[in-house]
């Protein structure tokens, strides 16, 4: 079985991706080119963190090598690692890669490094995507993209939603056929699977992709005009459900890798997980059983709200201009149809835009609406984007500090350590004092 560290830094030779050593006393290609290769193809260094071993890396490894076989002034060359934190303190000694995936709240520490290129000049330019590509992309995600101050230092890579997997033999044994469409009824049907086929109901995770669209569909707001908003009727009923799950008999509370492991096993009849884990969940689970989608139910309001998290292009001021101007060729290559249904298809990714669904759809081909099947993962996520009740949750640099406050106090709860109304205002007064720069960070 996979360890974490083996699906990030694994490079396999086979995946097409050059990958540059880092560290133990080995050298990376230098953010700026040598005039020793100025007549040769533009370099752009690129980090990234999809291992090369799975269905992600390998969909990156096509593309990457189809955009050098295609653009020969251009040499984009691969680097897995996990690039959110370790290209920051690569900018400290001078030598970040040209272009790297990063997180959304990890930027903030490269915006205060001044290292980072508004892409802004590069969206609108001459060189800049077609209006009906930029129109397509997903509100939410767009709107993730751009800091509070209105700064566009990232373009989407990865869309990942929430979705929740079965085990589709240990489902037929325990006599179920429609998948839940209300939260009671995936209780029950956990309960159902459980008392009929032994193994465990469902595998929960306790963070943010949890609480937060669940409190937004039980009609909760987090952060909006400016303000936070968390000691209300909405959580509190959010908590009062993650209670009721994760304490009853069916639920075991995981982590990432575990859940993936006691699935595979056949140890899971439901698994809580994101769009980009199907096919990854269906590598580890290598035919042994058929996986199946499903989206998260909908809350009080009736509606099934997503969060969307993931990383992002991200292209760094040290870079020559020459070297912006490349990578930026490869960002507009990326996200462009036929790539993002090679993203899609292969990789397990819902494309960045809804201009890009039909390309998905035409490489999927019939298969696309099997259940399971292939493509499930990606067409769920899709449905999903499609619906419009999609989140994100950018606040500010003090976003880590704030999501941890808000996950201790919901756990304390869960467990009985407080009570909600307890919980509710020290998560409240604790967020309050990060954002406005009052708590010792």
């Amino acid at each position: 079985m996979k360890t974490a560290w083996t699906r990030i830094l694994h490079v396999s030779a086979a995946g097409g991706l050059m990958a540059a050593a880092v560290g133990c006393g080995a050298s990376t290609p230098s953010a700026t080119a040598s005039p020793s290769r100025a007549a040769g193809p533009t370099v752009v260094t690129f980090w990234e963190s999809h291992s090369a071993t799975n269905q992600q890396g390998h969909a990156l490894a096509r593309i990457v090598a189809a955009f050098n076989r295609t653009h020969p002034s251009v040499r984009v060359q691969v680097t897995v690692t996990p690039a959110s934190a370790k290209a920051l303190a690569a900018v400290q000694a001078g030598d970040p890669p040209v272009m790297a995936e990063i997180g959304h709240a990890p930027q903030y520490g490269y915006e205060t490094a001044g290292a980072l290129v508004n892409l802004r000049g590069f969206i609108d330019g001459p060189h800049g995507f077609p209006s009906s590509q930029l129109k397509g992309i997903w509100p939410a995600v767009w709107a993730a993209e751009q800091t509070p101050n209105h700064q566009q230092y990232l373009f989407p890579v990865d869309v990942k939603v929430a979705e929740f997997f079965y085990n589709a033999t240990l489902w037929k044994k325990a006599g179920l056929s429609a998948t839940p469409t209300t939260w009671t009824q995936l209780q029950h049907d956990a309960a159902v699977l459980q008392a009929k086929t032994g193994a465990i109901g469902l595998g929960a995770r306790l963070d943010h992709n949890d609480w937060l669209p669940l409190f937004y569909s039980n009609g909760g707001t987090y952060f909006h005009g400016g303000h936070l908003a968390l000691n209300t009727p909405a959580m509190a009923a959010t908590i009062q459900q993650l209670r009721a799950r994760d304490n009853a008999p069916y639920t075991k509370v995981l982590s990432y890798n575990t859940s993936f492991e006691d699935f595979a096993a056949g140890k899971l009849g439901i698994l809580e997980n994101t769009a980009d884990g199907y096919e990854m969940v269906r590598e580890d689970v290598g035919g042994k059983f058929p996986v199946g989608v499903f989206a998260p139910p909908p809350g009080t309001t009736g509606k099934s709200f997503v969060l969307y998290q993931g990383l992002s292009f991200a292209i760094f001021k040290q870079a020559t201009p020459a070297q912006q101007q490349a990578a930026w060729s490869f960002i507009k290559y990326f996200d462009a149809p036929p790539q993002q249904a090679i993203w899609s298809t292969v990789g397990g990714e819902p494309p960045i835009s809804q201009s890009d669904v039909a390309a998905v759809q035409q490489m999927a081909g019939p298969q696309y609406t099997a259940d399971p099947g292939p493509y499930a993962g990606t067409r769920v996520a899709i449905q999903e984007l499609e619906g419009g009740h999609v989140i994100h949750k950018i606040i500010g640099p003090a976003q880590t500090e704030v999501d941890t406050v808000i996950q201790d106090q919901v756990q304390a709860a869960i467990a009985g350590k407080e009570s909600v109304s307890a919980a509710l205002a020290t998560m409240e007064s604790q967020s309050l004092a990060y954002l406005s720069g009052s708590a010792a960070q």
